[in-house]
């Protein structure tokens, strides 16, 4: 490259450079009184949760664009020196200081390793390996130790600085040996045609984003660059040694210096210092983050943020003396822009420093300006608050209007499109005549803003609405409900409608044909409902200056759309001072003059992202465990887990924050609670959330963050935990209580079924005892009554059979037949009356009875009677029907073997044996076909009343005998009994 051409490059950067001094650049600067633990920033990084972490030689901060959260010695950390950071791919952050290497792995400091040596840079690769200089030597962490690393095979090398680029690669930089980058796990040489200077030492290195095949390398002999095998020190104007290097999205590199910082961007430079809004320290580390904010660490500074590039603001440290700019116009010469401030009138070229332009007012209150406005002749009209009207042109200022007794205020200009000049005043509405060169009084009504609708008609803001001035004399208030009243301080005439911007409802919006109108105010998104300035630029989009900063519009549906400044810059703007040069938008404001691009630079959209800092739980009473109390504080990093709350502690709070470094401001924040309301609430501010007696069961917070351009955060942040239910809420209360109840019953029932059964036995008790009174004297009145009568019969007739002569047979057989009717009868009642009689209700004495009536029957017969009986003498009780229906059977069993079996032996048989009872006849006789003997009434008998009391009868007959068997089970009965 010639010596001609390097100097023109320089001369060429020299006066961009020196353009860029005329302006103030927008830097947020953030120092201990912002909360940065201290003002020596040497390393800047961003973790995987977007948190910055800066390292200062007072200790290490994390900042997520809202607060810092410093870390020292006190909190665990090994030194509070530190100059080196780096983030692995487990998000743990790896800090350098003075003598050790620490990990924080968002819980405790772990000291890796000892050094009396600093540990001055570290750098992660993409795959998250750790690398290390210290002592002039590069080292790789591996598991926790740290392994020596030499690049150039020479033993006594010096690594200067190491680098990891965005393809995973790492760099270093070997003193007087060259540059080298790992790839495959072998180091390779970068080689330069033109070979590398002597004794330069490489202090940072960047591979250039948009163009893979340049190298940026900062030395103390200034910045050079490496490109197609050339290396080659670019004639930039920087004027202050170099620090360390970084670049944008947009391709711009930052370069840190001794003095200031540096912007490279095509062929422009520019030099940031105090001059134009940043400092004139040291910049020590250039960080950009993955929202493309740059952030510059400096050496006693702290730490400053350049948000972007679509606006600079030019105000006292520019040379404007008052920052108070109320009007924005042309200068009779286009190529300067005219500012007019509350101390006077002031010029800015390109290129130049802002010169103040002298106006002879009388008196220095009267330099505040009100407007400004180049007419169609290239003059420039200026309006003071008490000093008069001014013209101005290339050549001279002179005044306009005559010295009034009564100062007046003038309020606004147009030109027409009659080429007539129309002036407000707080004294009246005034036309200029070029052929007097005086101004004409039209109306006594003040005036706050002009707009020129064509044909001689002209529409007036003023406190009270608007008016119509057509031809100078038809005067007309515009009776509209919305504009009546309110204070008109700008208009704008936008195809068929009338914009009015207005100081307390807004922007009203007119359609001149139908009539309808609207507003649009805060609550459809306008920064403020005070409007001072509107004006269409080139792109159709209409700009609003308001009390609270600058909204913009599209016409085509009047949709409100985001501002090209990312952060919305707070300034409150000025009436009617806004004018569009070229590609830039002059705002006047009362902080000077904001200068926006009408075509902002495109900038990438990336989502905020969010995460829950802590959880409280309330009350915080401590419930004591075995090993352990009930915790009411949860961390972030304790949130991984699902916790479980008793139910008196069932006051939540839960803190969150959204990381958004770019405007951390807008965030809005939309929150629920699954298990609750699954619905999102509305978009909100607040960074924290109370859930107040939530009910037990098991719930989910969720949380998301909206910036105000509507990004939604790319995560949700969640927290799961579980209310635990009061124990008369539990299943198992619930059981116990189920059960509860169910014994309740069960014993209610019991006790219900107990006193009736009670009332039962005591009903039958007393029924018993009465029928066995009743049974008792019924016995005896039968036998002595019955008894008495049958003896006398049997007595008559011994007396009537002796009255007869001998041979009267015939008689005395009907006598015989009377007596022996009479002894069955007796013989028959016997048994009645041994039923009736109630101590005969006992198996023994039924049992007994059975066995006397077989004897008293075989007596004096061939065939011989014989019984077996197992009872125990514990007289259990029979009932009256039980006892006589065993009876009767057994008497007709032993009455058909008398009569019909023709046995030598029957053989009567009981048997108890747990409450069963077996009775049975046998007899060695000739059996009977028990088929025919079921036709018979006997039989059948006997098996009516085997039913009757409920037991079984079984009866078996053969050739060689038969068999009668009753079973009678008294558990059963007794029950059936008791039913």
């Amino acid at each position: 490259m010639s010596y001609k051409k390097i100097l023109f490059i320089s001369l060429l950067f020299l006066i961009y450079s020196y353009k860029s001094t005329a302006q103030r650049y927008y830097f947020e600067q953030y120092d201990i009184e912002r909360g940065l633990i201290q003002s020596q920033v040497t390393a800047i990084v961003q973790d995987q949760k977007r948190k910055l972490w800066i390292a200062t030689l007072g200790g290490l901060g994390s900042f997520n664009g809202r607060q810092f959260t410093n870390y020292s010695r006190t909190n665990g950390l090994t030194s509070n020196y530190n100059v080196a950071l780096a983030v692995d791919k487990s998000n743990k952050i790896w800090i350098g200081s003075s003598g050790a290497l620490t990990s924080y792995d968002g819980q405790r400091f772990i000291k890796r390793s000892a050094s009396s040596y600093w540990t001055r840079k570290l750098s992660s690769t993409k795959n998250g390996e750790i690398f290390t200089l210290r002592k002039r030597s590069l080292y790789k962490i591996e598991k926790d130790q740290e392994q020596y690393i030499n690049i150039s095979k020479d033993s006594m090398e010096y690594v200067s600085s190491i680098y990891a680029d965005p393809m995973g690669r790492l760099w270093a930089a070997v003193y007087n040996k060259g540059i080298y980058f790992l790839e495959n796990n072998t180091w390779k040489s970068l080689h330069f045609k033109n070979g590398l200077p002597p004794d330069l030492e490489i202090s940072d290195i960047l591979l250039d984003n948009h163009n893979r095949n340049r190298l940026w390398l900062v030395s103390t002999k200034g910045v050079y660059v490496a490109e197609n095998g050339l290396l080659s020190k670019e004639p930039w104007a920087i004027d202050s040694k170099p620090m360390c290097i970084a670049q944008d999205d947009n391709g711009a590199v930052w370069v840190g210096a001794e003095k200031g910082a540096y912007l490279i961007k095509k062929r422009r430079i520019i030099h940031f210092t105090a001059q134009n809004g940043f400092t004139d320290n040291t910049v020590s580390k250039i960080f950009k983050d993955i929202e493309n904010n740059i952030w510059l660490g400096t050496y006693g500074a702290g730490l400053f943020k350049f948000n972007n590039n679509n606006y600079v603001i030019f105000d006292e440290s520019q040379g404007i003396h008052n920052k108070l700019v109320m009007a924005v116009s042309y200068g009779p010469s286009s190529d300067a822009i005219w500012m007019g401030a509350y101390d006077g009138l002031y010029e800015y070229r390109s290129g130049q420093k802002i010169r103040n332009i002298e106006i002879p007012f009388a008196k220095d209150e009267s330099y505040h300006i009100n407007f400004l406005h180049r007419d169609s002749k290239k003059r420039v009209w200026i309006g003071s608050a008490e000093g008069g009207l001014w013209l101005a042109t290339d050549k001279a200022v002179k005044r306009v209007d005559q010295k009034s007794p009564s100062p007046i205020s003038y309020q606004s200009i147009i030109e027409t499109g009659s080429k007539e000049i129309w002036i407000t005043t707080n004294r009246g509405v005034f036309t200029f005549d070029e052929g007097t060169k005086k101004l004409n009084k039209i109306s006594k009504l003040p005036g706050n803003s002009l707009l020129d609708l064509g044909r001689d008609t002209v529409l007036v803001g003023t406190q009270d609405g608007a008016y119509v001035f057509v031809n100078k004399q038809n005067v007309r208030h515009i009776k509209n409900k919305n504009l009546m009243g309110s204070s008109i301080l700008c208009m704008l005439k936008y195809k068929g409608y009338i914009l009015f911007g207005t100081s307390d409802y807004g922007l009203l919006i007119w359609n001149r044909e139908t009539g309808k109108n609207w507003t649009i105010n805060t609550k459809n998104g306008l920064a403020s409902d005070h409007i001072y300035s509107i004006i269409e630029d080139s792109n159709g989009l209409i700009w609003l200056g308001t009390g609270r900063g600058i909204s913009r519009m599209d016409p085509k549906n009047f949709k409100l759309i985001n501002t090209p400044d990312a952060n919305g810059l707070l300034v409150e703007c000025n009436q009617n001072a806004i004018l569009q040069d070229h590609n830039n938008m002059w705002i006047g404001t009362t902080k000077g003059v904001i200068v926006y691009k009408v075509d902002p630079m495109p900038s990438v959209e990336v989502k905020p992202y969010i995460t829950i800092n802590s959880i409280n739980v309330f009350p915080s009473y401590k419930r004591k465990t075995e090993q352990s109390t009930f915790k009411t504080t949860f961390k972030s990093h304790e949130l991984q887990e699902r916790p479980s709350f008793p139910y008196s502690h069932n006051y939540i709070s839960i803190n969150f924050s959204g990381i958004y470094l770019t405007n951390p401001s807008s965030l809005r924040y939309k929150y629920r609670l699954v298990g609750l309301d699954n619905k999102f609430s509305q978009a909100s501010s607040n960074s924290a959330v109370n859930f107040t007696a939530v009910p037990a069961g098991r719930y989910t917070f969720e949380v998301i963050a909206i910036t105000k351009e509507g990004l939604t955060s790319v995560n949700t942040a969640s927290f799961s935990f579980e209310i635990l239910p009061p124990y008369y809420q539990t299943n198992t209360f619930r059981f116990f209580v189920f059960l509860l109840v169910i014994l309740l019953i069960l014993a209610t029932v019991y006790a219900i079924l107990t006193i009736n059964e009670r009332r039962r036995k005591l009903h039958l008790k007393i029924k018993l005892e009465e029928q066995y009174k009743i049974r008792k004297q019924t016995a005896e009145d039968f036998h002595d009554d019955l008894g008495n009568k049958l003896t006398r019969i049997t007595v008559l007739s011994e007396v009537l059979s002796s009255m007869l002569r001998d041979d009267d047979s015939e008689k005395k057989n009907i006598i015989k037949k009377i007596a022996t009717n009479v002894n069955e009868l007796y013989n028959g009642t016997k048994d009645i009356l041994w039923s009736l009689n109630p101590k005969n209700d006992t198996l023994n004495q039924l049992v007994d009875h059975i066995k006397d009536f077989g004897i008293e029957m075989f007596n004096d017969t061939p065939a011989q009677f014989k019984h077996h009986i197992e009872i125990p003498d514990n007289h259990i009780g029979l009932t009256l029907d039980l006892n006589r229906n065993v009876l009767l059977i057994f008497k007709e069993s032993i009455h058909n073997a008398l009569k019909h079996s023709k046995a030598t032996e029957v053989y009567f048989k009981a048997k108890l044996n747990n409450k069963l009872l077996l009775l049975s006849l046998e007899d060695n006789g000739k059996g009977f076909d028990i088929n025919k003997a079921k036709s018979g009434h006997g039989m059948n008998n006997m098996y009516l009343r085997a039913e009757r009391i409920g037991a079984d009868l079984n009866v078996i007959s053969k050739a060689d005998g038969t068999a009668i068997c009753l079973l009678i089970n008294f558990s059963t009965l007794k029950r059936k009994q008791n039913v």
